[in-house]
Order: C-alpha cells, then structure tokens, then sequence
C-alpha cells in the first residue's frame, strides 16, 4: 500500500493512500476538519473537484 502525506501549514493536510489498484483513500485536513473522500484513480487525476490548484501528477512522481 503506497501513502502520500503533504503538511500544507500548520492547520491544513492531504493524505493520499492507494487501496487497491484504481481506488483511492483520500483524506483532506482543513483547519482541523477532515474529510475523507474514495476515489478512482480516474477522479484523483481530475483534483479539481476538491478544489486544489496542486497537480496530482506532481505528487504521483515525487513517490516514485
């Protein structure tokens, strides 16, 4: 299982877990309110649903 972990600042995070092969675990920390969302690999690509301006892309390469 590969995990992603990104301390954005102090008050706000993003945890990327890959549970399976195209499903996702994706847990977003906002001021100390965590969401957690499923996603497919398909979706996680299209990050703007969460409202992120980062690119996933970027991340997967920095983990592998």
């Amino acid at each position: 299982m590969k995990s992603v972990n990104l301390q954005l600042d102090e008050n706000n995070s993003l945890e990327i877990t890959q549970i399976e092969e195209h499903l996702f675990e994706v847990r977003l920390g906002i001021n100390g309110s965590i969401s957690v969302y499923y996603m497919t690999r398909e979706q996680l690509l299209n990050f703007d649903q969460l409202g992120a301006h980062i690119s996933i892309e970027a991340i997967l390469e920095n983990d592998q």
